[in-house]
């Protein structure tokens, strides 16, 4: 019978320098592995963590991490162990906050002009409609208000982009790719 010990060999800590190239180089793995199941991540960025030291106390840590190659790549070869079936939020998030950021731009500078129109139009103010709001600029000597009034489509829409985006009904076993 034999015993199997396992013996942990001390890596050196690699300078400051070289430990914020590591981070750096798993960070960007890590956004690529969004869909990665999260304890496995975390484990399989450990494990990486170990094996870029353990390489860079060998030859230098922008070898160690060329020799990994480009975070994408590496990524899509871990995802393609994956079965197909898993939602990518990252991704659904950047769509809606894309929309997020268009929509309230175009809503501000909008209300922007309006502001400005408005300051001849009198006690009446101004409205008009944008996309799905109905907006009212009132600007006086004694008054300045800006109000809203419809349905919010804007973060409907934004709802809706996340769902797609990160093709969020693989929550659901039977709606999955790799079900029979």
């Amino acid at each position: 019978m034999t015993a199997q010990s396992t013996v942990a060999v001390s890596v050196p800590r690699p300078p400051l320098r070289d430990r914020i190239r590591r981070e750096a180089y798993l960070l960007r793995l890590q956004l690529w592995l969004d869909t990665y199941p999260g304890k496995q991540r975390r484990a399989l960025v450990a494990q990486l963590r170990g094996e870029l030291d353990a390489a860079a106390a060998a030859t230098s840590m922008a070898e160690a991490i060329d020799g990994l190659g480009n975070p994408r790549t590496l990524a899509g070869e871990y995802l393609a162990l994956l079965p197909r079936d898993r939602p990518r939020w990252l991704v659904g998030a950047t769509w809606a906050a894309g929309w997020l950021v268009v929509w309230l731009l175009a809503v501000t500078t909008f209300t922007a002009a309006l502001v400005q129109v408005a300051d001849g139009a009198g006690p009446a103010g101004v409205e008009a409609r944008l996309f799905w709001l109905e907006l009212t600029v009132v600007v006086t000597d004694a008054q300045f208000s800006v109000s809203s009034q419809g349905f919010p489509g804007g973060l409907v829409l934004a709802a809706v982009l996340l769902v797609v985006g990160a093709r969020g009904w693989r929550v659901v076993p039977a709606l999955r790719p790799d079900q029979p």
